[in-house]
């Protein structure tokens, strides 16, 4: 999730994210490294996102992220097992 609150601007074109703006938002789904890490915990004005010329990729992106998190084993417990399988399941959004 992402949080905004007074003051968030969104990182796109520098101005304020208003109450009634349209928003677009990411949780932290990319490591710092990625090469779209900018739109990873983040919010946008939903007219800024619409025209990036990274938006279709980052939204495909964001995509397959929830579809790996949400095809996870529901047996494995917090550990090794786990922390393996993170590791191989979400390499491709290093």
């Amino acid at each position: 999730m992402v949080l905004i609150t007074r003051g968030t601007t969104c990182p796109l074109c520098g101005e304020a994210i208003l109450p009634d703006d349209a928003v677009v938002g990411f949780p932290a789904f990319l490591k710092a490294t990625h090469v779209l890490a900018n739109y990873s915990d983040a919010a946008f004005h939903k007219a800024c996102f619409d025209k990036s010329p990274d938006a279709e990729k980052v939204a495909e992106l964001y995509n397959r992220y929830r579809k790996v998190w949400e095809s996870r084993p529901q047996s494995l417990k917090p550990g090794p097992e786990t922390d393996a399988w993170a590791a191989s399941a979400f390499s491709e959004f290093e």
